[in-house]
């Protein structure tokens, strides 16, 4: 009986965080960008379980086109960029399709019940597929709202775990869950605190600067290099190195590369990292990210972010989707 209250209280701890993720994420801008991320993290998990593995770090700068060096597990960034896809809310790949079927057939066999729903999707033998986690996905959806907890990196051992019993899988799952949800709500205090940060350093800039326009680009979770702000704002390219070098020294940006074909540009989120931690002494005292952590963002911010949703979701949208069709064609290894 005590496992059982244990277990109730594991999902109890879930609900209850993805129920405050969700109140962080009421801004639709912070609620895509955060969903991005978690995306990434349950696809780079998924390409893992299936031998395939990759790190969010390297998903991420696959699907941003950011130059990678070759690793021995050739493929897995294309393979999870795969899962990646069938993740979103308009894809139509055999994946996607797969995903939502199952979706479908588990609410329409358990209804809302997330331990029933992940017993039917995952347990049993052959069971714990690139579909079945896709599908798990979409069925929490609809149960636990926008926080998106990502399973697949905490799902190692559910085989196992099937194979003792349902009570023993579904403390597992339990576990499995709460761990998930406590991330995914810790991802959203920091790149809600991250945005915060951005807006107070850009807060004296004049309407007309493309600097805020590169940052919410940056901060909607899509790699920027002066070649591509350049021509995605229609600006000079001096006018692009001069934002994007800013945003870097403010400790907005980080350059995710640094090779022959130039510098390519990540929002520093503190969730993603490609550049290594500097050490207190020699961190700057101006960073705004080291400060502003906590930071709510103010009723003008939210507004701000609200209103160009539309717009740099389409942009990431339009990109991702060149991408996945330039895909087949590009190789891992690039200098």
């Amino acid at each position: 009986m005590s496992e059982n209250i244990s277990t109730n209280q594991l999902l109890i701890d879930a609900g209850a965080a993805c129920g405050e993720c969700a109140g962080i994420l009421d801004i639709a801008y912070l609620r895509r960008a955060h969903q991005r991320r978690q995306r990434i993290v349950e696809a780079a998990g998924s390409a893992a379980l299936d031998g395939r593995p990759a790190t969010p770090e390297r998903l991420y700068s696959w699907l941003g086109d950011v130059p990678l060096q070759a690793q021995p597990n050739l493929g897995a960034e294309g393979y999870a960029a795969e899962v990646f896809g069938a993740l979103g809310d308009d894809v139509q790949s055999d994946l996607h399709r797969e995903g939502v079927e199952l979706a479908d057939g588990t609410r329409a066999k358990v209804g809302r019940d997330v331990l029933r729903g992940a017993a039917y999707l995952l347990a049993g033998r052959d069971s714990l597929t690139a579909g079945s986690r896709i599908g798990l996905s979409f069925f929490l959806r609809g149960v636990l709202g926008p926080a998106e907890p990502a399973l697949s990196p905490f799902l190692g051992g559910a085989e196992a775990a099937s194979r003792r019993g349902a009570a023993a899988f579904d403390r597992y799952m339990a576990e499995r869950l709460a761990k998930a949800a406590r991330r995914s709500l810790a991802g959203a205090r920091t790149l809600q605190a991250a945005l915060a940060a951005a807006n107070s350093a850009l807060a004296r800039d004049r309407a007309s600067s493309h600097v805020r326009e590169i940052a919410e680009l940056l901060f909607a979770g899509h790699p920027l290099s002066i070649s591509s702000a350049t021509k995605i704002f229609g600006i000079s390219r001096l006018a692009a190195r001069k934002h994007l070098l800013r945003l870097e020294r403010d400790g907005l940006a980080e350059a995710a590369n640094r090779g022959k074909t130039g510098v390519v540009f990540v929002a520093r989120d503190g969730l993603l990292t490609f550049q290594p931690t500097p050490s207190p002494r020699a961190a700057k005292p101006s960073s705004r990210l080291a400060v502003a952590t906590g930071k709510p963002l103010s009723a003008q911010e939210r507004a701000r972010l609200d209103a160009v949703v539309d717009e740099v979701a389409d942009r990431v949208r339009d990109l991702d989707r060149l991408l996945s069709r330039l895909a087949p064609e590009r190789q891992v290894s690039r200098g």
